[in-house]
């Protein structure tokens, strides 16, 4: 009894605090890795330049970073990379972005989950977003923030959240939104926690940061 007594507490260590530490370490290189491929980036067109074409980026390969999260009300540290992809190994890197939903911006669901109590936990205080509250995506060029609209409770096998539309099968979208979806409650996967939040402003990267950072 001893025995396993101490195998089920090394186990809980591992799963709550090692985790942690394995998944600093992966963002720290995530975020460095991100930082360079932004800088490698062809810049978008000038003023007086828009009739030319967009520069086309590469798509992200699984498990590498598509962008940086910020959410005020969680502190000014909080900047966690989302990765492309939600398997096991991608969300033990970080929050992940759902293959096929909309990218940051686009008109679509921009769709993330992420870990409540594991590595590195970064939807760990998801339950504390209220409406209004802004959650600021950093891509190469710009910030889009987004307003949180209403939270919700489900089932673990429900995928219409992920819906262009979220929960409305088959209606095209008219507007930028993001779902934010982790295990609910916490230690649990008995469900899931769905924050949903619409595109509010886009700030270029020339004009500074948007207004929910320069007001931290």
């Amino acid at each position: 009894m001893i025995t396993v007594g101490l195998v089920v507490v090394l186990f809980l260590a591992y799963q709550l605090w090692i985790t942690d530490i394995f998944a600093a370490r992966t963002q720290d290189r995530l975020r460095s890795d991100l930082t360079t491929a932004w800088s490698r980036q062809p810049h978008p067109p000038a003023p007086g330049e828009e009739t030319k074409p967009r520069p086309v980026v590469p798509p992200v390969e699984l498990g590498e970073g598509v962008a940086v999260l910020r959410i005020p009300r969680f502190g000014a540290d909080y900047a966690p990379v989302i990765v492309e992809g939600v398997s096991a190994a991608a969300l033990r890197r970080g929050p992940g972005h759902f293959p096929g939903t909309a990218m940051p911006g686009d008109v679509g669901n921009f769709v993330v989950s992420g870990h409540r109590t594991t590595y590195g936990k970064p939807f760990s205080r998801l339950d504390e977003l209220r409406a209004g509250d802004p959650l600021v995506v950093e891509v190469a060029d710009r910030y889009f923030t987004y307003r949180v609209t209403g939270s919700e409770v489900v089932d673990p096998h429900r995928l219409d959240v992920t819906y262009p539309v979220p929960e409305h099968a088959g209606v095209a979208p008219t507007s930028a939104l993001m779902t934010l979806t982790t295990c609910h409650p916490r230690f649990s996967a008995r469900s899931r926690l769905i924050v949903f939040t619409q595109l509010d402003e886009t700030t270029d990267k020339s004009d500074g940061p948007p207004r929910a950072l320069a007001d931290k």
